[in-house]
């Protein structure tokens, strides 16, 4: 946690400095060479890309702990059988609020649906949650939803140094599994400061 603070500030001091400082001193205090070739700007980018995703991942494990967080779709698999590319993000989520989760899916058919967006929204209560963390350092999250139009298992894994995540949802009495592929967030509906938003839609009663 101590070197993520630290990488934190460095990445803060940074982005202070591109902004009030001229290039020579900015090159001074980042250490980056005035005469920087190609690859050894490529070797620099990834290595800041690499510190991105690191703290992505430390990020990702706060947001399982504190239990506010979602994961917003950049894939869905309906079925293990049809594959919904690229959905709308801010109406494809799991949120998960403390005791409560939400599932919605949204079409974008032009057609209201049950929820508004065009698709579908249930949320329940959470439980018996699970967290552990795989040999390759993996974290898998899982819990029970139950709710008057859901009952399901929910397994969560998030990819190593990244914030990168699977959802597979498995109902408890049919076979209509969901898996959900895309970042996951720290969110919060008092505040995001990722200035990511979700809509959620009417529930099903």
């Amino acid at each position: 946690m101590k070197q993520t603070m630290r990488i934190l500030a460095m990445l803060a001091i940074i982005a202070i400095s591109a902004h009030t400082l001229p290039a020579q001193e900015l090159r001074q205090i980042t250490g980056i060479p005035e005469n920087e070739t190609k690859e050894e700007r490529k070797a620099r980018e990834k290595r800041l890309e690499a510190m991105r995703d690191s703290i992505a991942f430390v990020e990702a494990q706060m947001a399982l702990d504190s239990s506010y967080f979602v994961i917003t779709a950049d894939r869905i698999m309906l079925d293990n059988r049809v594959n919904i590319m690229s959905p709308e993000a801010g109406t494809n989520f799991v949120l998960v609020q403390g005791d409560k989760a939400v599932v919605q899916l949204a079409f974008n058919t032009g057609f209201s649906g049950l929820n508004g967006p065009g698709g579908i929204t249930v949320e329940g209560t959470v439980g018996k949650r699970k967290r552990k963390v795989s040999k390759k350092g993996d974290i898998s999250y899982d819990f029970s939803v139950n709710g008057t139009s859901i009952s399901a298992q929910v397994y969560i894994t998030v990819y190593k140094n990244s914030n990168q995540a699977m959802v597979y949802i498995n109902p408890n009495f049919n076979s209509n599994s969901m898996t959900v592929y895309g970042p996951l967030i720290p969110y919060d509906h008092n505040g995001d400061r990722y200035g990511n938003k979700v809509f959620q839609g009417r529930t099903i009663p």
